[in-house]
């Protein structure tokens, strides 16, 4: 079968490699026909690691999959051969304690794909477990059943808060984990508003039903916490920009919810006096965790139309102009590639 392989940066070779088989009786193997290209995949591209993980050897990226089932394992009830599913990229452990506390996001030993040193999902089958494999419904296509991955990062952020109806949501950064963050937190009954500067996702997160999206190319980002009517009881900071992170603690009224998403920078100046005194909560998110079902009866029950955020697609062969093409088009907010 064929494989995209990062060699070093802004390298990537197309080779070659055996088919995968099932070994284990509780796997399947899936032929994969849709994969989102992440924010991830287009920093292991550039610069071959993102903090701690270091591309040492050659890597396949890719890690927001969907595919067709082509063979199941002898003990797999939950799913046939030729049923269209969407692939939960982790493998943890399942015996820490982290596991068998339901918080398997968080297993030191998981496995993900597209993390060094585990492959990714730019080739053309994969071998999973089954019980990280979810059917889709006919309604969902496989390109959207990719944007289950990111929108499941959404839906955990409202979990980890407790996010309840009525309550106003920040979105910092409306790129495609910002805008699915922003669809979480609707679908969970929040009063969305956002910050962001492209024209474009821009309008999609209005198509969403934010109610007003502060556009930071007429306005300071210093100045958003003066242009508020009203404080907000949650932020979303999907950014990673040091400084949207830094002014979140402005937006949020007292005794409010921040919610760190998006990585970009590693160390930040936080007013820790102002956390104190405004007794404010905030998280970190590390993915998520037994959100992949809820995800997908989620854009089932309420007929999302996900494709309005996909802007181009690839094959396989085009792997490089795909992790480029983003860089290239500011209008762009997802693009897939179709091994």
């Amino acid at each position: 079968m064929k494989a995209a392989f990062l060699t070093r940066p802004y390298n990537i070779e197309i080779r070659e490699i055996e088919k995968p088989d099932i070994k284990n009786e509780d796997d399947v193997l899936i032929r994969v026909k849709s994969v989102g290209v992440c924010g991830s995949d287009i920093h292991y591209y550039k610069e071959g690691r993102i903090g701690d993980f270091v591309v040492k050897e050659p890597l396949i990226l890719g890690h927001e999959t969907s595919g067709i089932i082509e063979k199941v394992g002898k003990k797999v009830k939950n799913l046939k051969e030729g049923e269209r599913v969407a692939i939960e990229p982790g493998i943890p452990c399942r015996k820490c304690d982290y596991c068998k506390e339901g918080r398997y996001n968080l297993c030191p030993d998981v496995k993900f794909f597209a993390t060094p040193p585990i492959d990714g999902t730019f080739c053309e089958y994969i071998v999973h477990p089954s019980d990280f494999v979810y059917k889709i419904p006919e309604n969902i296509s496989l390109d959207e059943a990719t944007l289950i991955e990111p929108f499941s990062v959404g839906i955990h952020a409202c979990n980890l808060v407790n996010l309840k109806p009525g309550e106003k949501v920040m979105i910092s950064g409306l790129g495609p984990v910002g805008l699915l963050s922003l669809l979480s937190a609707k679908i969970y009954g929040g009063i969305v508003y956002g910050i962001e500067k492209n024209d474009k996702r821009i309008e999609v997160a209005k198509s969403f039903g934010c109610e007003y999206v502060f556009d930071t190319k007429k306005i300071k980002i210093k100045e958003i916490k003066n242009s508020l009517k009203e404080k907000v009881d949650v932020v979303f900071e999907c950014s990673g920009f040091s400084g949207l992170i830094e002014e979140t603690l402005y937006w949020v009224k007292r005794g409010g919810r921040i919610v760190f998403i998006g990585l970009g920078t590693d160390f930040v100046n936080l007013n820790v006096t102002k956390i104190t005194n405004d007794e404010l909560e905030i998280y970190g998110i590390f993915r998520y965790v037994n959100t992949y079902k809820k995800a997908i009866e989620i854009i089932d029950k309420n007929k999302i139309d996900l494709k309005r955020l996909i802007s181009k697609n690839f094959s396989l062969d085009k792997v490089k102009d795909a992790l480029e093409y983003i860089g290239k088009n500011s209008d762009c907010i997802k693009v897939i590639v179709n091994p």
